[in-house]
């Protein structure tokens, strides 16, 4: 899958915090992320959903915090009782998809992440990474890159 490199300011992610492997897309930890997705698109966000990822440990099977909630413009827009996670402003690669199922495009993006390392193309930062969904079936994942 082809992904773009583009410049992004700081990204503020306010929802409910989920301590995850890093690998959590399938199984167990795929069901308990949309179990708090159906329960935070159940209420009103002050915001449009959106996934952050942060504090991660870059070694294979360790663990990163999950923000699952809405994007806030500015600290005013936090919901009572939601935590708000800072995605730092740098460089990012930019991976796109849509799919009928959005979980396994969620899944798929990923896939295309870890390839994408695996193969060099990127060099990940580990300072914080960002989903923005723009519509029902598409998903945008940017993911934070280091220095050249």
């Amino acid at each position: 899958m082809s992904f773009s490199v583009v410049e992004r300011r700081e990204t503020l992610v306010a929802g409910t915090v989920l301590r995850s492997p890093a690998l959590a897309v399938e199984g167990s930890r795929r069901t308990r992320v949309e179990e708090v997705w159906q329960r935070t698109l159940s209420r009103p966000l002050p915001g449009p959903p959106a996934t952050a990822y942060v504090d991660h440990a870059p070694e294979l099977n360790s663990y990163l915090t999950h923000i699952i909630g809405y994007r806030c413009h500015t600290i005013a827009d936090l919901a009572p009782g939601d935590v708000l996670a800072r995605v730092p402003a740098g460089r990012f690669a930019h991976f796109r998809a849509s799919g009928d199922e959005i979980g396994d495009t969620i899944a798929g993006l990923w896939r295309s992440v870890w390839d994408a390392e695996a193969d060099g193309e990127i060099v990940r930062a580990y300072t914080g990474d960002f989903e923005r969904y723009p519509d029902e079936r598409t998903v945008e994942v940017f993911v934070s890159l280091a220095s050249e």
